[in-house]
């Protein structure tokens, strides 16, 4: 009988907390995703996350990648352009205009700079085991007078997009093959890994 009546309490207890979760911040779906990238994938080891979703709502967030002996810089962003849960369908219309974008994105961001030039060179499609493929465009040009090479690829993760992009210099003591990063952290971004 006692411990009916105590059970019955916490039962009660636990009805009461329920009332309050407001107060109880939960892991968004976002920052679950976020969590699930890992601190290191293909020799990339992670760096800062930038929170944009806080002050710019739809821009998810931005963690960064330094690749081997620095051979190579990443950035995988998480996002949904405040457009609600993203369609995991490569031929999704919404999937293909974005990726448009984000390519303009950094071919913009190069001319932007004085210093910086890039062009488009090709684009393909990579398949990631256990889900649908990613887009991605090769960019090559000089910064300054260094050979770079931009890896841009986007594709869908937890209902956001997810954008990765690797840059690295053209001619490397230690090349650095970005497809195996590109792969794992959207694997994990997925859930898969």
């Amino acid at each position: 009988m006692r411990r009916a009546i105590i059970l019955g309490a916490l039962a009660l207890a636990g009805c009461a907390g329920g009332a309050n979760r407001s107060e109880v911040p939960a892991v968004s779906g976002l920052e679950a995703a976020a969590a699930r990238l890992p601190a290191s994938v293909a020799g990339f080891t992670r760096g800062d996350t930038a929170w944009l979703e806080r002050d710019q709502p739809g821009m998810g967030v931005a963690v960064d990648y330094a690749g081997p002996g620095r051979s190579a810089v990443a950035t995988v962003s998480l996002y949904d352009r405040a457009g609600g849960a993203v369609p995991d369908d490569a031929a999704s219309p919404r999937l293909r205009t974005e990726f448009d974008t984000a390519v303009a994105d950094v071919l913009a961001t190069a001319d932007g700079r004085t210093a910086q030039r890039m062009s488009e060179s090709g684009r393909s499609e990579v398949p990631v085991p256990g889900g649908t493929p990613l887009s991605c465009s090769r960019l090559d040009g000089l910064y300054g007078r260094q050979e770079v090479r931009t890896l841009v690829c986007l594709g869908v993760a937890a209902g956001r997009f997810v954008k990765i992009q690797v840059t690295s210099p053209g001619r490397q003591i230690r090349p650095v093959d970005p497809i195996p990063f590109v792969v794992g952290v959207t694997q994990a971004a997925r859930g898969q890994g």
